[in-house]
């Protein structure tokens, strides 16, 4: 795969979540303009003054950070090997992407616990594939509802993040096939067939995979799996 394929679904993806981002902007920005007329109001006050105004600086940084985040995965780049961690990662995509896998009465659930420790990969291409994994989920639920949920673990051998969803499953004889660039059994605009093709390939720059099993009580757990050390 080119790397101007991962590059046009990286933008496709992120610019269908700019209505997420704007959606978390506009939350914090409400604080920023009420406590500002709250300002305006106590001025006479020091206290209350002293508080709004370190609300509005915490709201504001706040602002500044997600449209930093979404910027920084959002850029075409150069893919390089980094160590980062997984549990820093997670929350910041979850961030500007979860109003959009919350339509439909998809609920998502975050991993309860992210073990502590060091992964070896692009931290922004392997976060594109982890939302492709989590945006194929969702998109799975799509008009049925439930639950996409999340698990980390690491061990000797490396790292697995898996996305667990309560979709209809993969047909059978479809196992390999979901990997081909363009195929999709959906109908949306936004299903292009590129989100798990483009995920196992940036996975396996990494030196890992990605896989789809069956899970029990109905839907499809898909996982990346990533070795402990960095592929030299």
């Amino acid at each position: 795969m080119e790397r101007k394929e991962v590059e046009r679904y990286r933008l496709s993806l992120f610019g269908r979540m700019v209505m997420g981002v704007a959606h978390e902007v506009d939350n914090h920005l409400s604080v920023v303009l009420g406590f500002s007329e709250l300002v305006q109001l106590a001025a006479g006050n020091e206290e209350k003054v002293r508080s709004g105004g370190g609300k509005i600086l915490a709201a504001g940084e706040r602002i500044g950070a997600i449209i930093q985040q979404f910027s920084r995965h959002a850029r075409p780049h150069d893919p390089v090997q980094e160590p980062f961690l997984p549990g820093e990662l997670i929350p910041e995509i979850l961030l500007f992407a979860k109003y959009d896998l919350g339509r439909n009465d998809v609920v998502v659930v975050p991993p309860e616990d992210v073990p502590r420790g060091i992964l070896h990969a692009d931290r922004r291409d392997l976060g594109l594939a982890l939302l492709a994994l989590l945006f194929n989920g969702a998109e799975a639920m799509s008009g049925r509802g439930g639950e996409l949920s999340m698990r980390v673990a690491v061990d000797a051998e490396g790292w697995a993040l898996t996305v667990a969803d309560r979709g209809p499953g993969i047909p059978e004889g479809l196992g390999e096939k979901v990997f081909e660039e363009g195929f999709t059994t959906r109908t949306s605009p936004f299903n292009l067939g590129m989100g798990l093709p483009v995920a196992r390939h940036l996975v396996g720059q990494a030196g890992g995979t990605v896989s789809i099993a069956p899970r029990a009580g109905g839907g499809c757990e898909a996982a990346i799996r990533v070795p402990v050390k960095a592929r030299g």
